[in-house]
């Protein structure tokens, strides 16, 4: 089989189920059950005590509610939270895995944390 790939934060199954596709052991793991029923190849629970086993890639997709500039009016009082996300995804992107990527919308990632600015906007 291809890669050993971890899809994170994802409960709908469809990047997994992409990479499956193509041949690859691929898992998604999110706080919430699979969408696509209680079979799926999905790890339920969270993904910080997934990272260190033996994935060769890593798609994540963490929540940006309060990552995005879009809604920074509403930040005041929540800095907190969004101190909580951002170290959550340099977590991720620290993550013991060879290849990682992170989604995001353009936010406070490359402002206020380790990754600095993205490699790629599509």
């Amino acid at each position: 089989m291809g890669l050993r790939v971890l899809v994170a934060c994802e409960f709908s199954g469809v990047v997994r189920r992409a990479f499956r596709e193509r041949g690859h052991d691929a898992w998604s793991c999110d706080l919430l059950p699979a969408e696509d029923g209680p079979n799926a190849p999905h790890l339920q629970g969270d993904v910080r005590d997934r990272l260190a086993d033996g994935w060769d890639l890593m798609i994540a997709h963490p929540p940006c509610t309060r990552l995005t500039v879009a809604g920074a009016r509403w930040f005041k009082g929540r800095e907190g939270e969004q101190a909580e996300a951002i170290a959550f995804c340099e977590i991720l992107w620290s993550a013991p895995i060879p290849h990682v990527a992170i989604e995001n919308p353009i936010g406070v990632l490359s402002t206020r944390s380790a990754l600095g600015k993205p490699a790629q906007i599509v």
